[in-house]
């Protein structure tokens, strides 16, 4: 199309077409383009910048799911106080020395700033030197152990802090946790832990809190429990050895025990003493070392192992007098320490001396007023060995010892220590029961048959008395186990604990009242409020004094002519021989109380003794029970005349014994005990 011009209108006015053409302008230059290079760095920056702050953010919500995942099965830690505990159970002596404690504590909590410097740095030495620089967990230690036991290819270091260790050994006691457990997850809650209580404690907290806690063996926990146990000392009067020894039973408080390995103790010991000397806690240790080893000896020496075996029972016995455990309590027992250690010493050394020609590997012993206040009680050779104690828990068969109580019978019946009885040997079908080295003279009094221990003797005995009649007079006397009602029960089949049979025999040095054996005297919470007492309750009289005296008169001639002659240290002793065949072998007997005697040791107590092998192999050269247990009777009584002669490598002379063993009133137990016991009151 042409052009056409615009309309003319009045005045001179022009109308344009409504729609215009569009005029093309040139494009600028983008801007983007245009900017320096020094904007377009800054701007990659920022996204460098905004993708980390993403990846933190995103990080922090990570961690705090996974911090959340790991912890939703943790204890709960509002509960967790510094001094929050189970309650402890501390057993005493008669005279207030520790025996062993039970329990998660001991004592009340030492705070670190009462201790020697030296104590908590042992066992910062020991576990975690750095322990003031760092947050619960070692980055610099982990490395180092990492790296040795890298070069080591073992496990050499370990990267726990004690923190760390409290988290595990503490924290997770409160939860349904294994202890042994090592997975990757038990790991991670452990560190989130050890951060938690470096967060709400301070470190002398945490370290107060370890202290207290941590178990140093033979029943002990806490580093006072320790001292007070291996040195007889509080903790804060530790000396630098002595921390050191104390230290060194963390790795393996058995293995390391100053009362059952001495010399391990002391080696141990030195190398906690050069940890001491690296970390710059002291500057040398060989003058520690010296001192310490006559601390050892002195402070040390055959401490208590002995007596765990007694302080257990008492442990074990304890909710029949209090029922359920809720306080901290102290039991006082009635354990003579002296008397233990003597006793100790004795098994010791006729073990030592007799044991390999007569292979005898154990023996045990129980030592008791007549009242039954038990004074002594050997287990075993080693608590650290066997637990097992075979005075309480041993069932074995009491053979001739038993024979006693079917004399007792005799003359409860009418027969006296005078009365005829034959001694040819017994038969019936085809049991024939033989006489050990016995010349059958026809007819011999009861005082020879007991004497001798013969058994066609008690055989018709028992058959004259009945067997349900000896059962029933050795369950008076506090045999509890379960016994036969036929003429096996004459030459002692049944079945007896070392404690029981000793009972028995505690009846007729107790002028014919019954006995309760008992280990508790007292019990008091930590204020010293006294929470039971034994009562002072004479027992009834269950054999009268005609038939005692009797008793009494046989018994002698066992000791004076018999099979018991070992034990005749002077005219006050009275006991009972006794074997198994070849499997067991024991002695029973009691001192009366000499005041006027001139010779030393202890009287007005009744002792059991037995020795065999806990796997039944049988013994060699045992027959009645006359040799080894009767002279570890015989040589306890003697007390410090067998400790003297001992000491100068002398056999001990035969000698008597000591003033009476002085012991607060002491009868049966309570009711509860008493049906314990299945006993008539």
């Amino acid at each position: 199309m042409g052009y056409k011009p615009p309309i003319a209108l009045t005045n001179y006015a022009y109308t344009y077409p409504m729609n215009p053409p569009k005029i093309r302008r040139p494009k600028q230059p983008s801007k983007r383009f245009s900017k320096p290079r020094k904007k377009s760095s800054s701007s990659f920056w920022k996204i460098v910048l905004r993708a980390a702050l993403m990846m933190m953010i995103w990080g922090v919500i990570v961690l705090g799911l996974l911090i959340l995942w790991f912890s939703h099965d943790l204890p709960d830690l509002k509960n967790i106080q510094i001094n929050s505990r189970k309650p402890s159970v501390t057993v005493q002596s008669y005279d207030g020395a520790i025996l062993g404690t039970y329990g998660d504590l001991y004592e009340d909590m030492v705070q670190v700033h009462d201790l020697p410097p030296y104590v908590p740095q042992a066992l910062m030495a020991v576990e975690d030197r750095r322990f003031y620089h760092h947050f619960g967990v070692d980055i610099i230690g982990l490395i180092r152990a990492t790296y040795a036991n890298y070069r080591a290819k073992r496990v050499v270091q370990g990267g726990s802090t004690l923190t760390q260790q409290l988290a595990k050994n503490i924290l997770f006691t409160q939860g349904t946790y294994n202890i042994n457990d090592r997975s990757y997850k038990r790991k991670i809650q452990e560190v989130l832990l050890a951060i938690w209580l470096e967060l709400k404690f301070s470190k002398d907290q945490i370290l107060t809190l370890y202290l207290n806690r941590v178990y140093f063996g033979s029943g002990t926990y806490g580093v006072d429990a320790a001292a007070r146990r291996y040195f007889n000392k509080s903790a804060r009067n530790l000396t630098v050895f002595e921390a050191a020894v104390v230290a060194g039973l963390l790795k393996a408080p058995s293995k390391y025990s100053p009362a059952q390995h001495p010399k391990r103790a002391k080696e141990r010991a030195k190398v906690v003493l050069e940890l001491m000397v690296g970390a710059g806690f002291i500057r040398d240790y060989q003058s520690y070392l010296e001192q310490g080893e006559k601390e050892l000896a002195d402070n040390a020496r055959e401490r208590d192992q002995g007596v765990r075996h007694f302080s257990d029972w008492v442990y074990e016995t304890l909710p029949q007098i209090v029922g359920a455990i809720d306080k901290d309590l102290i039991v006082i027992t009635t354990l003579d320490v002296g008397m233990q250690r003597h006793a100790e010493r004795v098994c010791k050394h006729y073990l030592e001396e007799m044991g390999k020609d007569l292979k005898v590997s154990e023996t045990a012993l129980i030592a008791m007023t007549p009242s039954g206040a038990i004074k002594a009680m050997v287990g075993g050779k080693d608590y650290g060995d066997s637990q097992f104690n075979r005075v309480t828990q041993a069932l074995r068969q009491a053979g001739s010892a038993f024979k006693t109580l079917i004399y007792l019978a005799a003359l409860e019946s009418g027969m006296t220590p005078d009365s005829m009885m034959d001694d040819t040997p017994f038969e019936q079908g085809n049991w024939k029961p033989s006489n050990f080295k016995w010349r059958t003279r026809g007819m011999v009094t009861l005082r020879e048959g007991m004497a001798h221990s013969v058994n066609s003797v008690s055989i018709r005995l028992t058959q004259q008395v009945t067997p349900k009649k000896v059962a029933e007079v050795a369950k008076r006397l506090g045999i509890t186990s379960r016994l036969s009602h036929d003429l096996s029960i004459s030459l002692g089949t049944g079945e007896a604990t070392l404690l029981e049979l000793a009972t028995a025999y505690a009846t007729f040095a107790n002028q014919g009242l019954a006995v309760w054996p008992y280990g508790i005297w007292e019990i008091r919470d930590k204020s010293g409020n006294i929470l039971y007492q034994h009562p002072n309750n004479p027992g009834k009289q269950i054999v009268n004094t005609t038939v005692l005296q009797g008793m009494r008169d046989m018994l002698r001639a066992v000791v004076e002519t018999g099979s018991g002659r070992a034990a005749n240290i002077d005219a006050s002793v009275a006991g009972k021989t006794g074997s198994n065949g070849d499997k067991d072998a024991w002695f029973f007997g009691y001192r009366e109380n000499q005041d006027d005697s001139e010779n030393k040791g202890y009287s007005n107590i009744v002792v059991g003794v037995w020795v065999g092998n806990d796997n039944n192999k049988p013994m060699a050269k045992v027959s009645t029970g006359g040799r080894m247990p009767t002279r570890i009777a015989a040589s306890f009584f003697k007390g410090e005349n067998f400790e003297q002669a001992v000491k100068k490598g002398e056999k001990p002379k035969s000698s008597s014994v000591s003033p009476a063993v002085q012991v607060p009133a002491e009868p049966p137990k309570k009711p509860s005990l008493e049906k314990y016991l299945n006993r008539i009151n």
